[in-house]
């Protein structure tokens, strides 16, 4: 509930009248009218001035390999981050950059690790990808899948991260002498047997001699699909069965379990022909002359009108398949599609702009921008609140200006079909939120005169839940306990006649649908 001094808000507050909080109906027409009021009550905050969002120290365990090599030890150590992904970031750092001591070993041992590219880190959903330098591919299967665990187990010690991939210069590394044992997305193992993990990965391995398409695999993978309205890609792990190792039924089974999630996701009938049933023949794997292999994939002519139909376009289509294949599948560097007999050159999107495909090769870090990241927000329908996830740029889902962002830009077609609509004015653009900052546990928002107008014009019966959609998202999304209010650097008491803007908000659930929307 809002703090606040004003003697309409006492009047309420005895006479338990909460629906000014809450968005509820029925006062009748003496209680709609205004009542004098005290000056607004003093917050002792002052309104900031553009964004000034403090850093913070962080405490986690650093997971590293112990000298006697059979389990990983924790050490503590302190960092001082501005959002998450800096945190996880120099979480990675300070973990490749421990020395050995009495009780734990450099996590490369001999080998000096670094992060590889200007993009080393991904992080979506719970999910962190992680790409190392070539020096990692100096070591042994073992030492690497070590490597890799204490990496894997150090990110999901954080409550955000739930699971990880490890790359080398944009690619798989298989776990094998041929290559083509794919070691999947991993968890973390605080206390298991290092000895014993390695042991059941050998385990998945075809015995030399034998036909590498007749050994089963299950491991976890990480699936990117694209976001409905052609707004970039997702990903979400799931554990996936092959019939064999070979990268031909790795690609034809991560193609499978990807139309699957397409058409969850677009509510498509389960009979509706997805990317497998779409391809003229086998996947077809070859080398490159530069190093790793090249999946060429050819589909039917009628493959485009097929993804508009799920709602998406070629690129984002795209961008999924190549994070997908090159993400689990071992050395694989590119991806080349092919529609009839005509390769990709070029991809055209609304959101990202046009891209040249050189040589027909779709390689993993031309489609960094197009990984999306996700943030809660609080959008209107039949009168209350409505929980949604909307995308936002993946570095920055724990920014609140990217959450307001979020809201601003209001609900997808897909979600204005169900009945979900906005609830910021339409005239109100990002240059209309002059600043945010943090005092204590209290997030502050100045927004401008030209908001301001636009509350006013909205009236008072969208006041409620225009000012809580903003006080639910920030509140959901920063962890912080209240918000307060600022125009043009000063607080004001009453705009429409619904809220009572001075002073703090706190999160409010009595306007929220139980559901998700």
């Amino acid at each position: 509930m809002k703090n606040g001094r004003s003697r309409k808000a006492l009047a309420l507050l005895l006479a338990g009248c909460l629906a000014l909080l809450t968005g509820c109906s029925g006062q009748t027409a003496e209680e709609n009218t205004p009542l004098q009021t005290l000056a607004p009550a003093s917050v002792g905050y002052s309104a900031p001035d553009g964004d000034n969002m403090p850093e913070r120290t962080v405490t986690h365990q650093l997971y590293l390999p112990g000298s006697s090599d059979l389990h990983l030890v924790p050490r503590e150590t302190r960092l001082s981050v501005s959002d998450l992904n800096d945190e996880v970031l120099q979480l990675v750092l300070a973990l490749l950059a421990y020395e050995s001591d009495a009780e734990v070993t450099h996590l490369g041992g001999e080998w000096q690790l670094s992060l590889y590219g200007t993009d080393p880190l991904e992080y979506s959903d719970g999910i962190c990808t992680i790409n190392l330098g070539t020096s990692a591919l100096q070591m042994s299967h073992r030492d690497f899948y070590k490597t890799c665990v204490a990496i894997a187990t150090t990110l999901c010690d954080l409550d955000s991260i739930s699971f990880v991939n490890v790359l080398v210069a944009d690619q798989s590394v298989g776990l094998d002498i041929t290559g083509n044992l794919a070691m999947g997305s991993l968890t973390g193992h605080p206390e298991e047997n290092l000895p014993v993990l390695w042991e059941q990965m050998e385990a998945k391995r075809t015995p030399l001699g034998d036909d590498l398409s007749k050994t089963p695999l299950s491991s976890l993978a990480t699936l990117y699909f694209p976001l409905p309205d052609a707004r970039g890609i997702g990903c979400e792990n799931r554990i996936l069965n092959f019939d064999g190792q070979t990268p031909q039924q790795l690609a034809a089974g991560l193609l499978k379990e990807l139309d699957q999630l397409i058409r969850e996701n677009a509510g498509a009938e389960e009979e509706t022909p997805g990317l497998l049933d779409s391809l003229l023949h086998d996947p077809v794997i070859s080398e490159l002359e530069d190093g790793g292999r090249l999946i060429t994939l050819s589909f039917r002519e009628e493959t485009s009108a097929w993804m508009l139909g799920m709602g998406t376009d070629m690129p984002c289509m795209l961008a999924a398949v190549t994070s997908t294949m090159t993400t689990f599948i071992p050395g694989i560097a590119a991806i080349s599609v092919r529609i009839g007999d005509k390769p990709i050159t070029e991809l055209h999107s609304a959101t990202f702009g046009g891209m040249t495909v050189l040589g027909g090769l779709l390689r993993r870090n031309m489609f960094v921008d197009y990984l999306m990241g996700s943030t809660t927000v609080f959008f209107a329908r039949g009168g209350k609140l409505c929980r949604c996830d909307q995308p936002v740029n993946r570095r920055m889902t724990d920014i609140p200006r990217a959450q307001l962002n979020a809201l601003l830009a209001g609900p997808a077609p897909l979600q204005r079909q169900e009945g979900i609509a906005a609830t910021m004015p339409e005239n109100v653009r990002e240059e209309d939120i002059l600043g945010i900052s943090v005092e204590n546990d209290t997030l502050l928002i100045n927004l401008s005169e030209n908001f301001r107008t636009e509350i006013l014009t909205g009236g008072a019966e969208k006041e409620a839940l225009l000012c809580y959609s903003m006080v639910n998202t920030l509140c959901e999304n920063s962890g912080l306990k209240k918000v307060c209010f600022f125009f043009e650097g000063a607080q004001e008491e009453t705009i429409a006649g619904e809220i009572y803007w001075a002073g703090v908000f706190c999160y409010n659930p009595g306007l929220s649908e139980s559901d998700r929307g």
